[in-house]
């Protein structure tokens, strides 16, 4: 089974080696900076906290930098392992004529990701799948300065929802890598973002800090609420828990994560999440948007988001992977 993964960083790296030992052929598309260094290898570590790390190499069959240049192979799948912000540009439809009629895998991460990439494929075509791994490019909970390290809660599984028969194999290659594994809906993993993205804005705000951010959590319980409502009426999902609900089950997260996760929890999310803040900013306004759009209350998402800390005007970024 060819799989081509488009995009080098920690979760494209994580499941290129996880569907590697399901026994699928992998090869990527990065960009042309990414190269060499992805040309000579990929090392992932899974962190667990009642074993020790398990390390996984993988040598991939190709790279590519140029989406025109994949159209040589067959692709069983194309694995879309980028943030939101990357979604744009001719790149996308270059990489559509590339591959043909080839499974589309892409991360169910904002509400507005679906209709750009229905917009390229046809949407019997695409499966959407979220992830339950935390994943960072070392020496974060490892010694090793040129792994990618990753840790996967003990009940966590990935999701994957799209016809039966685009899911199907997906699923038992992933079953084959001893990886859990569930089937839903379309919308459940931007749902999920919806009741958590809000209190990862709320730890930017804090500074990173959970112990700050514990003091008072009703702006992103609230702003988590109106996302997650708005999210059920756009995709036709099962309304949201109380405020009250949503607040006791980010706290409780938030209390446990650093306890169980074998690594600095808070070194990460700042890390990461600093990483992809834009993409952060873009979903607060995103749902406000919509929101206003269908007549449903947004007073919160506008207010975190106008909290944010001012970000550095980033550079013009090419019309690229």
């Amino acid at each position: 089974m060819d799989i081509l993964i488009v995009g080098a960083g920690a979760l494209g790296q994580v499941y290129g080696a996880e569907l590697a030992r399901g026994a699928a052929t992998i090869s990527y598309l990065v960009k042309p900076r990414q190269f060499e260094e992805i040309r000579g290898g990929v090392t992932v570590t899974r962190l667990r906290r009642s074993r020790g790390p398990a390390t996984t190499s993988l040598a991939p069959t190709r790279v590519y930098t140029d989406p025109t240049a994949v159209a040589g192979t067959e692709w069983h799948s194309v694995w879309l392992m980028v943030d939101s912000t990357a979604l744009h540009g001719a790149w996308l439809q270059s990489l559509r004529e590339a591959v043909g009629e080839s499974t589309i895998v892409a991360l169910d991460q904002s509400l507005g990701d679906r209709p750009v990439l229905a917009a390229v494929w046809p949407e019997d075509q695409l499966v959407a799948l979220t992830v339950a791994d935390l994943a960072w490019a070392a020496p974060l909970g490892t010694e090793h300065t040129d792994h990618t390290a990753y840790y996967r809660p003990p009940t966590g599984a990935a999701m994957l929802a799209g016809t039966p028969e685009r899911v199907a194999p997906l699923r038992a290659v992933l079953r084959g890598a001893g990886s859990r594994v569930r089937t839903g809906r379309v919308g459940n993993g931007v749902a999920y973002a919806a009741q958590t993205v809000p209190y990862v804005a709320l730890l930017e705000i804090a500074g990173w800090s959970f112990r700050a951010l514990r003091t008072d959590t009703s702006l992103a319980a609230h702003a988590a609420f109106e996302a997650a409502t708005i999210v059920a009426a756009e995709r036709g999902l099962a309304a949201p828990p109380h405020p009250r609900v949503l607040d006791l089950r980010m706290r409780a997260m938030m209390r446990l994560l650093p306890v169980l996760a074998p690594f600095d929890v808070e070194h990460f999310w700042r890390v990461h999440c600093t990483k992809i803040g834009p993409q952060t900013r873009a979903m607060l306004r995103g749902w406000a948007d919509l929101g206003e759009q269908r007549g449903l209350p947004v007073a919160h998402l506008r207010n975190l988001d106008a909290a944010m800390p001012p970000r550095a005007t980033p550079r013009a970024r090419p019309e690229t992977i």
